[in-house]
């Protein structure tokens, strides 16, 4: 049998894995991934992407759900990798930390008569292929990124045929963030917007800007999309835009930390003293989880019934909040089965809704999250309707007849 390492010796957490998913997925092989770090003080929160069962895994581990439709799974000692080796073919990703340890696999792979290939990524032309290690044959080669970071071969996906006018999304964090460390928001909405024709430009609300900046960007703003932020990097930008959504009836999703932050905001504006927002589970809430959705909420038309999505939650909102926060129309949208808040909406707002999941790790090219399709169509549809509106201003400030033109 034979192990069959790709090494990409670039630091991006974003881009670990994607191109050995490709491989697997053109051999049909598993791909196994090694216990494995990155920068954190260049790459906060590359570990974004959330398994099945609930780790915590590099963030490009996206790619391998998004190309081969298999759960990327928990990190694999190397013992574990070479043991399975022995039965069948793998795919196994190197990344720069893993480098100093790779000739030490590959020495005690072939000393139990495993066989080793090595192949590197190589980027020309802003085209990905891969080359054998050491005589530089091309294996595999034509793969690039779309504007949002989605894996093509040349021409296959083809182009979608979009209408309307560009709908811009403020997205919480930086561009080198999004683009480099934590992929999957940027990913899932192309899809939704690939599945909507909907043209869409990103504006990222970075936290190292000043405040006057990030409000130049949010007035530009049709909509406002927050990622969840275990680390607490964009809490400043996050707690702005929410602040923004409420002031100026902006659509606005939340999505794990950024429902809490939602809903921080809400309290801040209604409640002179408010409870604490969130409060820490007994047991972490991780993996996949169904959350049953209130029959009569906002939620249901896009949601349906039930929905499943994936966790790695440690913290709930705080019941006694959000009673209080009932009163200013915040509403209780779904529900776990321990009974508590999977997502919240408000009432008489275009579009307020937090999600304590990750809905956008469950989206794909062909199959986009129904959520995100929900939130850009009510991005479209409020921006039409502030478009008339200005229009109707705009008219009746025009004087009815040229001779009652002032002097």
């Amino acid at each position: 049998m034979t192990i069959t390492f790709v090494a990409h010796l670039t630091p991006e957490p974003a881009l670990y894995g994607a191109l050995a998913a490709m491989l697997a997925e053109l051999r049909a092989l598993p791909l196994l991934h090694l216990p494995v770090s990155h920068d954190e003080a260049r790459f906060p929160g590359g570990r974004q992407h959330i398994t099945a069962q609930g780790q915590r895994v590099s963030s490009g581990l996206l790619w391998v759900e998004r190309l081969t439709g298999r759960d990327a799974g928990a990190e694999t000692p190397w013992e574990s990798v070479r043991e399975r080796a022995q039965r069948e073919d793998l795919v196994v990703p190197v990344n720069p930390a893993l480098m100093p340890h790779l000739p030490g696999f590959i020495a005690d792979a072939q000393a139990h008569g495993v066989a080793v290939v090595c192949l590197r990524v190589v980027k020309q032309n802003q085209r990905y292929q891969l080359e054998e290690w050491e005589s530089g044959k091309v294996r595999s080669n034509g793969w690039m990124q779309d504007s949002v970071g989605r894996w093509t071969v040349g021409s296959v996906a083809q182009p979608v045929m979009r209408s309307g006018q560009t709908l811009r999304v403020a997205l919480a964090g930086s561009a080198q963030h999004h683009h480099d460390a934590n992929p999957a928001v940027m990913a899932a909405l192309g899809d939704a917007a690939d599945a909507l024709a909907m043209p869409i430009e990103l504006l990222f609300l970075p936290p190292g800007v000043s405040h006057s900046q990030r409000v130049r960007l949010l007035r530009s703003a049709d909509g406002i999309l927050l990622p969840d932020d275990p680390a607490g990097v964009w809490e400043m930008p996050g707690s702005e835009a929410a602040d923004w959504a409420l002031e100026q009836n902006l659509p606005i999703l939340g999505l794990g930390s950024g429902m809490n932050r939602m809903v921080a905001a809400l309290a801040q504006q209604c409640l002179a003293a408010p409870l604490p927002c969130t409060l820490p589970l007994a047991a972490p809430r991780l993996g996949n989880h169904r959350m049953t959705v209130l029959h009569r909420s906002a939620l249901a038309a896009a949601a349906g019934s039930t929905l499943t999505l994936r966790y790695h939650q440690h913290h709930r909102l705080n019941p006694a909040l959000l009673e209080d926060l009932s009163a200013a129309g915040l509403q209780v949208a779904a529900a776990f089965d321990d009974h508590d808040c999977a997502a919240v909406t408000l009432a008489d707002h275009p579009f307020f809704t937090g999600l304590a999941g990750r809905p956008e790790l469950a989206s794909r090219r062909e199959r986009p999250q129904p959520l995100l399709m929900a939130f850009l169509q009510q991005v479209r549809r409020n921006a039409q309707q502030q478009a008339v509106s200005h229009a109707a201003v705009k008219r009746a400030a025009q004087p009815a007849h040229p001779h009652f033109l002032p002097g």
